[in-house]
């Protein structure tokens, strides 16, 4: 997914010592002169304002800072010695940076209470307007929102999914036992049905050039057809919300991830198209399954023939049905024949054989 840059802001860090907030982009603490440690994290400032100055903008370019081998002390990109003891700065450890901190801040944020006298201060102030004592940290990033490539689905709570996975296997085990059992067949029966069509005008929707030829078109919206990373022409650009992600350098880079939807019509239609109306059925409880006859009618013709078959056995007390699959398999089913029949734990007949 394609990231857009919004552009950069200035983070803060507190400093371990004296606990005062500094604005990212010093390097030693205002209040007690302590260096940042290499340690230590950026955070977000209370209230986020993109950075317009043009020189910090290109210290921001340069990436993430450096720490002096020797002292510690933080130095920009590209320095050579340190700016507190003339080190030399060749093998300095490199800030890391990549670290999503949390989303834009650009909405005014409440203020902040100062936890020694409680009096309230803007949410980016440093230093308390009343005590002058170090105000707390920032608050904890918030989460991200991203856009969604796709509708989402919900996932179920792990323990109805448990339940469920639990019950097919139980219907798995209880349908793969069984016990055999000899069964006399006691009655049979069958039905046969043909579909009887007739074209009707029949309501449809579908994207305007998936519509068939012929059919009549309806009212047609714009709709996301599909996504994807690039502009194209009629495309609807949506971005997500935008958050800070850390430069190692006292500054975050402030981004936003987006998406073009390609929109296209979405059109109702009708088409005249073969529709059941009506069926006609034969049925009996004898071996000789038939198909029932169709009437002639130049406005209808035949579709498509459902055929059943039913098989009841005896077997001691109990009574057991099968289904035979075809026609053929049915006809070998003749009243009081003997069969083996393997049961599940259900009480289903999973299968037969002809008795020994």
């Amino acid at each position: 997914m394609p990231q857009e840059t919004v552009g950069y802001v200035e983070l803060e860090w507190t400093c371990v010592h004296c606990g005062t907030k500094n604005e990212g982009t010093r390097q030693t603490c205002s209040g007690c002169g302590a260096p940042m440690s290499d340690s230590q994290k950026f955070q977000q400032a209370g209230q986020e304002t993109l950075i317009t100055d043009k020189d910090l903008l290109a210290k921001v370019e340069k990436g993430p800072d450096v720490h002096c081998p020797w002292c510690g002390t933080r130095n920009p990109a590209g320095a050579e010695k340190c700016s507190h003891c003339g080190g030399d700065l060749t093998g300095a450890t490199v800030r890391s940076q990549g670290e999503i901190l949390g989303a834009f801040k650009s909405e005014p944020q409440p203020d902040v209470k100062c936890s020694f006298c409680g009096t309230m201060n803007p949410a980016g102030a440093k230093k308390c307007s009343k005590c002058n004592s170090p105000l707390e940290s920032a608050p904890a990033p918030t989460t991200v929102a991203k856009p969604v490539a796709s509708k989402r689905i919900g996932f179920l709570p792990i323990a109805v999914i448990a339940v469920l996975v639990v019950a097919c296997i139980s219907f798995l085990v209880l349908n793969a036992r069984t016990t055999a059992t000899t069964g006399t067949v006691n009655a049979v029966s069958w039905q046969r049905s043909i579909d009887l069509l007739k074209p009707q005008p029949v309501q449809h929707e579908n994207w305007r050039d998936q519509i068939p030829s012929g059919a009549q078109v309806g009212s047609c919206t714009q709709k996301v057809r599909r996504t994807q990373d690039q502009p194209a022409q009629n495309a609807q650009k949506v971005c997500g919300t935008p958050y800070t992600i850390d430069q190692g350098n006292g500054t975050g880079k402030v981004v936003q991830d987006c998406k073009y939807n390609i929109m296209d019509s979405y059109c109702q239609y009708t088409a005249v198209e073969w529709v059941r109306v009506d069926a006609v059925v034969a049925k009996g409880s004898d071996l000789h399954p038939v198909w029932p006859t169709v009437i002639s009618d130049t406005s209808q013709r035949a579709g498509p023939t459902v055929e059943t078959y039913k098989v009841t056995f005896i077997a001691g007390d109990k009574t057991y049905t099968y289904s035979p699959h075809s026609a053929e398999e049915y006809a070998r089913f003749t009243p009081g024949s003997k069969w083996t029949l393997q049961i599940n734990a259900l009480g289903n007949v999973n299968s037969v054989q002809p008795a020994n």
